[in-house]
């Protein structure tokens, strides 16, 4: 019996990336969905899954052109950078992190040419049935890990008590600001190492997440908990003098710190100033996991750059952290990447149902229309700007 669909995986282009969208130990597993499975040549390869890996699993290795052209569900970790108009074709299913607000005319040109695409980085918030599905989070776990273990490598200190029992150093005290999948991951880490961990985190299913973790709750003058990422943005908006004193006030206390408050769509606030940060004692390091190309949430901090500030305090902007552990999170990414075929496949072939509760934010095109909201509105938008109708 022949297979309905061909799932292909791509090779992953962005400078830095290192992850594969499917493992090997993936490949039947997907097969029994009624899918054959084709791999580009070298796709896992800094994973470390090499092409005879993938043959044994019994996915077949072909060049991109190939994949391209044989492929009915594209599976890759960001999308691929290709020309829609002639690298893709109409019905395509394309999977990955899609970040669409940040590529709005990708995203129309994907509609124009009947490409459906659906980001695992779009599954509501909350416990769902779309949670095996997120890819978001599992990977922002993965960067939480990450960044406690850079800031320890940088750390003058050991993070667990040391010494003997007649002369027991203090432990290394840590602070998360942000309580989403990577604050508390970074918490929970920090805390499994032996540090002193407190967390700043004003969503009331955070602070009930920090509390189940054993990790003290820091509250922030003039601050109330909030009931989630709406009410936290707009106390962003609203109270940044209290944010920014409260946070300054904090981290003098500190010796490590995670700042870890970033929502899609939204420019990190600046909650640190180099002031702020320079009266740290020496030898401290803070890790900035919101660190992006237009900033993040301690002031002057880029992604995959270190700088001193001060008297020797260490700020670390993160960039994409889970890239730098891409076994794990490559492993991690598959199983999203599994769940979502499990969901989308009927019969072998790709159905995909805007209605479905899980998949209807997920979808960002789809028969030959941004279902996108968000990224719809930022066409409008660039569309009335430029006067056309």
């Amino acid at each position: 019996m022949t297979a309905a669909t061909t799932v292909g995986v791509l090779r992953e282009t962005v400078p830095g990336e290192r992850r594969v969208a499917l493992v090997p130990g993936l490949v039947p597993a997907v097969a029994r969905l009624g899918t054959a499975v084709v791999v580009e040549a070298g796709a896992g390869a800094q994973a470390g899954h090499h092409d005879q890996d993938y043959r044994a699993a019994g996915a077949t290795v072909a060049g991109r052109a190939e994949l391209l052209r044989r492929a009915d569900v594209l599976l890759g970790v960001h999308p691929p950078a290709v020309d829609p108009a002639h690298a893709l074709h109409g019905g395509q299913v394309l999977v990955a992190m899609l970040h669409p607000r940040r590529i709005p005319h990708r995203v129309r040109q994907w509609a124009d040419h009947g490409v459906t695409a659906v980001g695992l980085d779009l599954v509501p918030p909350g416990p769902s049935a779309g949670h095996p599905l997120d890819a978001e989070a599992s990977q922002a776990r993965i960067a939480g890990y990450r960044a406690v273990l850079l800031a320890a490598v940088r750390l003058d200190r050991c993070l667990p008590p040391w010494g003997s029992a007649g002369a027991l150093f203090e432990a290394v005290r840590v602070l998360v600001v942000g309580a989403g999948h990577a604050g508390l991951q970074a918490a929970d880490t920090a805390r499994r190492l032996g540090a002193q961990v407190q967390a700043v985190e004003l969503r009331r299913p955070g602070r009930a997440a920090v509390a189940a973790l054993g990790v003290g709750l820091l509250d922030l003058p003039g601050l109330r908990p909030v009931a989630g990422d709406r009410e936290l943005w707009e106390s962003l908006d609203q109270d940044r003098a209290a944010w920014s004193a409260g946070t300054a006030a904090a981290v003098v206390h500190h010796d490590l710190v995670v700042t870890a408050l970033a929502l899609p769509g939204r420019r990190p606030p600046v909650l640190l100033s180099t002031a702020a940060v320079a009266a740290m004692r020496p030898g401290s390091v803070l890790v900035d996991l919101s660190a992006g190309p237009e900033g993040g949430t301690i002031e002057g901090a880029l992604p995959d750059t270190t700088t001193l500030v001060g008297d020797g305090v260490t700020v670390i902007g993160a960039g994409d952290l889970a890239a730098q552990v891409p076994g794990t999170a490559s492993e991690a990414y598959a199983h999203n990447v599994l769940a979502l075929l499990a969901r989308l496949l009927r019969d072998g072939s790709p159905v995909v149902d805007p209605a479905d509760p899980v998949l209807h934010p997920m979808v960002v095109t789809h028969r030959g229309t941004v279902r996108h909201e968000p990224t719809r509105l930022l066409l409008q938008a660039a569309t009335a700007a430029a006067g056309l109708p």
